[in-house]
C-alpha cells in the first residue's frame, strides 16, 4: 500500500472516531381511547407527520376497539413488556390507567397523557384543552345563542371519563350564572355514535320544547340526519369538535357553533413532548392548549387551516385560534 492511500485510510478512520454516534432510533406509543372514533385518526396523522419531520421515530398506535379502560390497561402492559421509548395515551377512566401508567413510569418509560387525563399518576404532563375552561365557554355559547333562558340537556360519551367529566362542570357552572336556563337532563352514550343519535331522538320526543343541546363530544354529528328531530328554531346546539363531517350540520343551521380542538397537533405534540422526555428535559405539570369557536362565520377560514393540516407536503402550523 502507498504511503498516500495509508494516509488517506488513517484520516478516514480518524474522522470516523471524532464523529458524533447516530442518535438512537427511537418508538414513541400512542393509545387513544379507543379505535372506533374519527377523531383519534386525525391525531395519528399528525403524530406520524411530526415523526417524519424529526426523523428518527417510529409510531405504534395501539387502542381497544371501543371504549374500555381495562383493555387500555392490557395495551400499555404489553408497551412496557416490549420496552417502546414512550407512551401517550388518551385515558378511558383515570383512576383505572393510574397503576398501568405508573408501572411504565417505574420502568423508565416516560408516559405522558392527552386529550384526557389522569392527574392522579406519575405522568410526567397532560397535552390538550383545560375542558373545565372550554365546558364553560361551550355553556357562554349556548347562552348566548338561546338569549340566557330554556332547558338544556348535555350529551355526554362514557360517564366517568375525565375530560368529560370536566366538560360537564364547566358548562354547569357557565349556566349557573343565567338563573332562567337549567340544565335538566344528562344522556350519556358510551362514545357510541349510533346510540347518541338515539338518545338525541327519544330525548327531543319527550321534551319538545327543548332550549338547547350541550354536546361535549361530537359523536352523532358523525352521522348523516342526526338531528333531524331537532326544530332549530327553538332549539340550539353547541357541540365539541369540527371535524370534516360536522362541517354541514353548521352549513345547514342545524349547529349553530363548534369548539375545535387541534386534534393534529395532539399527536404532533405528543411526539415533541415525548421526545423532550426522552432528553431528560423537564416538562410543565400540564400543556394546555385552547379551542376554535368554529360558526358558519369562519367556516370557510376553518377549512382551509385544516386542509394544511392534512396535508402531508405542509409543516403543522399552530396559527392564533379562531373567534366567531
Amino acid at each position: 500500500m502507498s504511503r498516500s492511500l495509508i494516509a488517506l485510510v488513517l484520516a478516514a478512520m480518524a474522522s470516523t472516531a471524532d464523529a458524533a454516534p447516530a442518535a438512537k432510533p427511537l418508538t414513541f406509543a400512542l393509545v387513544p381511547k379507543l379505535l372506533d372514533n374519527p377523531v383519534f385518526n386525525y391525531a395519528r396523522v399528525g403524530a406520524e407527520k411530526r415523526a417524519r419531520e424529526l426523523g428518527g421515530i417510529s409510531i405504534v398506535w395501539r387502542a381497544p376497539q371501543e371504549a374500555d379502560a381495562a383493555k387500555q390497561v392490557e395495551i400499555i402492559e404489553a408497551l412496557v413488556a416490549t420496552r417502546v421509548d414512550g407512551i401517550a395515551v388518551s385515558c378511558n377512566e383515570p383512576s383505572a390507567l393510574k397503576p398501568a401508567i405508573d408501572k411504565a413510569v417505574a420502568a423508565g418509560i416516560p408516559v405522558i397523557t392527552f386529550d384526557s387525563d389522569s392527574p392522579l399518576s406519575k405522568r410526567l404532563t397532560y397535552y390538550g384543552i383545560n375542558d373545565f375552561a372550554c365546558g364553560r365557554i361551550l355553556g357562554e355559547q349556548l347562552a348566548r345563542e338561546t338569549g340566557g333562558r330554556g332547558d338544556v340537556v348535555i350529551l355526554t360519551g362514557t360517564l366517568g371519563a375525565f375530560n368529560l367529566e370536566e366538560r360537564m362542570r364547566g358548562v354547569k357552572a357557565a349556566l349557573k350564572t343565567r338563573p332562567r336556563m337549567k340544565v335538566v337532563q344528562t344522556v350519556a352514550c358510551d362514545d357510541d355514535i349510533a346510540k347518541s343519535v338515539s338518545l338525541i331522538e327519544s330525548t327531543q320526543r319527550a321534551r319538545p320544547k327543548l332550549a338547547a343541546w350541550a354536546l361535549v363530544g361530537g359523536w352523532p354529528l358523525f352521522a348523516r340526519g342526526a338531528l333531524d328531530s331537532v326544530d332549530t328554531a327553538q332549539t340550539k346546539v353547541a357541540s365539541w369538535d369540527a371535524l370534516p363531517p360536522e362541517w354541514a350540520y353548521l352549513e345547514s343551521g342545524k349547529v349553530n357553533v363548534l369548539l375545535g380542538q387541534r386534534v393534529f397537533h395532539w399527536g404532533a405534540d405528543s411526539v415533541n413532548l415525548l421526545k423532550a422526555a426522552v432528553e431528560k428535559q423537564k416538562l410543565p405539570r400540564n400543556s394546555y392548549a385552547s379551542v376554535d369557536l368554529v360558526t358558519r362565520g369562519n367556516l370557510a377560514e376553518y377549512k382551509k387551516l385544516w386542509a394544511s393540516w392534512e396535508d402531508p407536503a405542509q409543516p403543522l402550523s399552530n396559527p392564533p385560534y379562531l373567534k366567531p
